[in-house]
């Protein structure tokens, strides 16, 4: 473990640290999508329709997996490491690399058995081996990237995001130049867990490798905590599909098709307060052993950070919506910007509760999860079989951003209870809706293109809410020039 990052947790550079890592970790993500884009258009082009449905089915099944086999676990990892003292954490993360390779191994085998039991083609069977077999690869290399996450090293974290897409965008123009048919995509995420096996020991360095350890009582600790939160994110990947699923059941093909669109559009969004969620994860597992008084001030400060975030979000969607679904799907998809304009207030609720998601694992209430995700799953299930038959995709929007609102208020009920208000303050909410409020005004302007108007109301609420003090002085600081530049060291004195 790198010397210079053993205390960094209980610092009190943690703070900027976590704010720094988290907009590296954003603009990394920001990067990736739009090579992502490039890499749909190439395989939707190249595929054509009927392929192109197969391979998004296996990557699909295979996202849900991952899901439990690396997001699940790497949330427990990260906690469980922050909880000790740095010199014993080498011990827990050779444990943390044996479990990976036995989960992996066992995700592998379900998610074939799946396929050959659901009566796959055996072109979506062998891809399902290929690209499962590729992004367990991936799962396996991060359980060794853990520590760059509990020393808030980000930079290294964002590297290998960004490093997938390019992979991914080389391996899949290179197939489309040579003309191939649908298998050999699947095998392309095989490359992309090649390459991040590769650069793996360059981040962690040689001290950071460790041998995978099958201890019998930590890998039971281990499976104890990590289960409850791999079958909460399972519950949270059907529950985010859930609408759509229904949708395809009660309403017309064009009004899923429409939904659809939309929640395309939505997914490049959700993972952004993911990323920020699990940046904060160890220093917020730190102040949950040490200081629950820090705990509830870095809970509050994520929370405005994620409003702040929520409302820029949906302020720019108003008028952004429409030109935006026309240029991912073409005219056809234009009537999705209504649905993506409801459907995007989701994303202020589901920033809340990613940040208390991560609190209750901070605090060791993972079990909570699995109460809450299922009680939203049963909410959203309701309101959508309530609102889909009348009003279609609007009312599937509808329903998406009333079950986020619920599962919100169910995750913040628990939270509340082990630490007390960790609400946002209500000076804090009024600045914001001052800021709000004068960012509306080009909104309403419509003499002014779309894409002008949500550009110019992007500014006013930043610019208002500066003037106003909407912005805390802790995200200011350390997202401004002298911050960033700490920020740039931090490989530097990590070594």
């Amino acid at each position: 473990m790198p010397n210079a990052s053993e205390d960094v947790l209980t610092s009190s550079e943690a703070g900027g640290k976590v704010i720094r890592g988290s907009a590296i970790r954003v603009v990394a993500n920001v990067a990736g999508v739009g090579l992502g884009l490039i890499t749909a258009t190439l395989l939707l082009r190249h595929l054509g329709v009927a392929e192109s449905g197969r391979y998004v089915t296996v990557l699909s099944l295979v996202g849900i997996a991952v899901s439990v086999a690396d997001n699940g676990l790497n949330v427990t990892a990260s906690s469980e490491l922050a909880r000790l003292e740095p010199g014993k954490r080498r011990l827990l993360l050779a444990n943390i690399f044996g479990q990976r390779l036995l989960v992996a191994f066992v995700a592998l085998i379900a998610l074939v058995a799946f396929a050959l039991v659901a009566g796959y083609p055996s072109e979506m069977v062998t891809g399902t081996a290929l690209a499962g077999a590729g992004v367990l690869i991936v799962a396996i290399a991060n359980s060794i990237l853990v520590p760059l996450t509990v020393q808030l090293r980000n930079a290294g974290v964002a590297f290998v995001d960004f490093l997938r897409q390019v992979v991914t965008l080389a391996g899949v123009a290179l197939l489309v130049a040579l003309g191939a048919q649908l298998t050999p995509f699947f095998a392309v995420q095989i490359v992309v867990g090649v390459a991040v096996v590769a650069v793996t020991p360059l981040l962690v360095g040689r001290g950071g490798l460790v041998r995978p350890r099958f201890d019998r009582s930590d890998q039971r600790t281990l499976m104890r905590t990590a289960l409850p939160v791999a079958a909460a994110l399972a519950l949270g990947q059907v529950y985010f599909r859930l609408v759509i699923v229904l949708m395809s059941l009660i309403s017309s093909a064009e009004q899923t098709g429409y939904f659809g669109g939309s929640l395309r559009a939505m997914e490049a969004l959700i993972t952004i307060p993911v990323l920020i969620a699990g940046v904060a994860l160890p220093l917020l597992t730190a102040a949950a052993r040490d200081d629950r008084a820090r705990l509830r001030y870095a809970v509050e400060g994520l929370g405005e950070g994620a409003v702040i975030a929520g409302v820029l979000v949906i302020l720019v969607t108003v008028r952004a919506a429409e030109p935006v679904m026309t240029a991912i799907g073409g005219a056809a998809f234009g009537p999705s910007g209504a649905v993506l304009r409801i459907q995007v207030v989701a994303l202020l609720f589901i920033a809340l509760y990613q940040i208390w998601t991560v609190s209750l694992v901070a605090l060791g209430r993972q079990r909570d999860l699995i109460l809450t995700n299922a009680l939203g799953l049963a909410a959203v299930a309701i309101f959508a079989g309530l609102l889909v038959p009348a009003s279609g995709a609007r009312g599937g929007a509808v329903a998406t951003v009333l079950g986020d609102a619920v599962l919100a208020g169910l995750i913040y009920w628990r939270l509340h209870l082990a630490t007390g208000r960790v609400m946002v303050r209500l000076g804090f909410l009024a600045r914001v809706a001052l800021a709000a409020a004068a960012a509306s005004v080009p909104l309403l302007l419509t003499g002014i293109p779309d894409l002008v108007a949500a550009g110019l109301s992007a500014a006013l609420f930043i610019g208002v809410g500066h003037l106003v003090g909407m912005v805390p002085d802790e995200l200011r600081e350390a997202l401004g020039p002298r911050g960033m530049l700490r920020a740039a060291k931090w490989p530097v004195e990590s070594q």
